[in-house]
């Protein structure tokens, strides 16, 4: 099968690994892919949804480290916010981890902070959301885009600075630069975000730029 995100990567400015994966069930075989720091992250897990998110995201980024040589032995953490990193023996490795009901999307980058989201394409989201998701000049490019679109564009962003639920979606304000790329104007930083279709899901990739 042909790797879907080659084509995606190609307008990554940076080296980046992804991959999309059916979430599993918690079975004993997916269990024992774990360490066993991981394996008590998720006894920690309260609901059987969130257990099976934990252990595919946790096997597919092990996989992807196996394919790009930074060994099946990295380890996932967190930092003071709760942002995931990974970590070898020698090196630290930038993490995004997104969900949805049926798929894990995950990155790993070793030089680049990056982040991910991911969402159904026919996935519906409330008239009364647009404000808390919409910036006030933004009245346009809903127009272009569709909401559950914009709002995979802002968590992406918001997963790569790091504040999840710290900031607020309708403070982030978004400029369309082509069919693919849209931008981050109102901060010190410039960011670009990549939004791309995918098994009938919108996935953004934001980074800094």
């Amino acid at each position: 099968m042909n790797n879907p995100f080659l084509e995606i990567k190609k307008l990554l400015p940076f080296e980046i690994a992804l991959s999309l994966s059916e979430i599993v069930s918690v079975s004993s075989e997916a269990i024992e892919q774990l360490s066993d720091k991981e394996k008590s992250e998720l006894e920690q897990c309260k609901s059987l949804r969130r257990q099976s998110e934990f252990v595919t995201s946790r096997i597919t980024l092990k996989e992807i480290a196996g394919r790009i040589g930074a060994g099946q032995d990295l380890e996932i953490l967190k930092d003071e916010l709760g942002q995931p990193y990974g970590k070898n023996n020698s090196h630290k490795f930038f993490v995004s981890i997104a969900h949805t009901n049926n798929f894990v999307f995950c990155g790993l980058a070793s030089k680049h902070p990056f982040g991910v989201d991911l969402e159904p394409v026919d996935r519906t989201v409330s008239d009364k959301l647009e404000q808390r998701i919409t910036h006030p000049k933004e009245t346009e490019i809903l127009n272009e885009i569709s909401l559950i679109r914009l709002w995979t564009i802002k968590e992406a962003y918001i997963k790569l600075r790091g504040q999840g639920l710290r900031m607020n979606m309708n403070e982030v304000q978004i400029k369309r630069e082509s069919d693919w790329i849209f931008v981050k104007i109102n901060n010190d930083k410039r960011a670009k975000i990549c939004s791309f279709r995918l098994k009938n899901n919108w996935l953004a990739i934001a980074y800094y730029h």
